[in-house]
């Protein structure tokens, strides 16, 4: 036999060989290195996983938030009440509480009026501009924590005025297929996302711990504060209260879902050409003007020098 097929047959063996021993060397690596996982993630104590934390995480923000809680404390509790309502709605954004909200608030302000002060001393501002530039800061320090979380409910809102439609078909279908409403509730859940999942979440974990389930929704929809689920949850108590059909409640509610929503975007439509009429006139017919009327203009221009020069 040649000895060139010889050398490339034990080449060929050689580097089969090689590339299974590869893999049976990462194979044994991997379980190697699952078994530590598995090992590492044991349960541990309370104080082993604190003390595991960053010193920030474990002393410093512990403290800087007791601290906030106390400066916020301090207000009113009818404030205090109404902010935490509004973040309720709001969903809690950043995880803020009533008591840091409202010390929030107070140092805004402060920023605010220091803001104002700086700039009506500032000597290289005029003095036409001193005065409103120093009264628009402090409306912004004052006013800006509670403008955004307006709009924080308001995006909220948005989102589940949206999401409500789909929602609603998905409890019809699940409910005429012969589930009871809470497993209609958790394959909602399963399925879907968003704002509206988040607190159908909540409300199906607040049925399992005891809470009646008329309960429930009424607080979800106090709590939400949106008028399109504050209207379902009226429509599911009083079909439960009359013995009316679960299935055929939700589907009058999401028809008429859908009829508001239709007409929310009509009367969007309508009031677009109001809303357009200020652009065109300021920037789009002036930028027209310039395009149709220069060349004549120009034109124009030309015909008169050249009839004033003949004249001459």
């Amino acid at each position: 036999m040649d000895p060139l097929i010889i050398l490339i047959v034990a080449l060929v063996f050689a580097m089969v060989l090689v590339i299974i021993m590869a893999w049976l060397a990462d194979e044994r690596r991997l379980r190697v290195q699952e078994r530590v996982e598995r090992l590492h993630q044991r349960p541990r104590s309370p104080l082993v996983e604190e003390l595991a934390l960053p010193f920030h995480e474990r002393v410093v923000k512990p403290i800087a938030q007791r601290f906030i809680n106390a400066i916020g404390a301090m207000a009113p509790a009818e404030a205090l009440e109404n902010a935490r309502q509004e973040l309720e709605k709001a969903g809690n954004p950043m995880g803020l509480n009533a008591q840091s909200f409202m010390t929030m608030r107070v140092f805004t302000a402060i920023l605010g009026f220091g803001g104002a002060f700086w700039l009506y001393t500032n000597p290289a501002l005029a003095e036409n501009y001193r005065l409103p530039l120093a009264g628009l800061a402090v409306v912004i320090g004052v006013l800006a924590p509670h403008y955004i979380l307006q709009k924080s409910i308001q995006g909220r809102h948005n989102q589940i005025r949206k999401g409500l439609p789909d929602v609603i078909d998905l409890l019809v279908v699940s409910v005429e297929a012969g589930a009871g409403l809470d497993g209609a509730l958790a394959e909602v859940v399963q399925r879907k996302e968003g704002v509206l999942v988040e607190e159908f979440t909540r409300l199906l974990g607040e049925v399992r711990v005891g809470k009646t389930r008329r309960r429930a929704w009424q607080d979800m929809a106090e709590r939400v504060g949106e008028d399109n689920l504050s209207a379902l949850v009226a429509s599911l108590a009083q079909a439960e209260q009359l013995g009316v059909s679960i299935a055929k409640a939700l589907r009058t509610q999401s028809d008429s879902l859908r009829t508001r929503r239709s007409l929310q975007i009509k009367e969007i439509a309508a009031a677009l050409p109001v809303k357009m009429l200020f652009p065109l006139i300021f920037f789009i017919f002036p930028s027209l003007f310039v395009i149709l009327l220069g060349p004549a203009l120009s034109s124009m221009t030309g015909l008169l020098d050249m009839l004033g020069g003949g004249g001459d």
